[in-house]
């Protein structure tokens, strides 16, 4: 029991009255002060978290400050992709982080063609001058894109 001049915030010493409060360890705070020594942190904003939170990289994150740390879009179904401990959406991952196609330069996400000192989407393993599908086939290499045989001249059989 306590006299209510001696109800205070065990942290700011205000007056608790009849004011909410919380209890720790036997001492009680005042609700600001509570949640500035003891909530939890967003990693983004650093303010106490009062509500729902996200926990993700070893951090926990208001709700609406868990976002792509690139474009600043909040994360739908896919998820995220982590680099570095930030998290980022599945597109801006892929443009920043992915290896470039030889072919289009756009990122590979997926299954991909090694060959000529690069990787290449199956669909942009291609003659640089017919653009038939050189995949499993041979070609040659001319400024780096492959070329079929007979582009280059050449035919099949005399390749041996």
């Amino acid at each position: 029991t306590w006299h209510p001049e001696h109800f205070t915030c065990t942290h700011c010493t205000q007056e608790l009255g009849t004011r909410n409060f919380f209890e720790r360890d036997g001492h009680p705070y005042c609700e600001l002060d509570y949640h500035n020594l003891f909530s939890p942190r967003c990693a983004y904003c650093n303010g106490p978290i009062l509500d729902k939170c996200v926990t993700a990289l070893e951090k926990t994150w208001h709700t609406e400050h868990f976002f792509c740390a690139q474009c600043g879009k909040q994360f739908g179904e896919e998820g995220f992709h982590e680099r570095e401990g930030k998290p980022y959406c599945r597109d801006d991952y892929f443009d920043m982080f992915a290896p470039k196609c030889g072919g289009c330069n756009r990122p590979i996400m997926e299954n991909y063609v090694s060959a000529l000192s690069a990787q290449w989407h199956a669909d942009c393993f291609v003659c640089r001058d017919c653009k038939k599908p050189v995949t499993g086939k041979s070609f040659y290499a001319m400024e780096g894109k492959p070329v079929c045989p007979k582009c280059v001249g050449v035919d099949e059989d005399d390749e041996d």
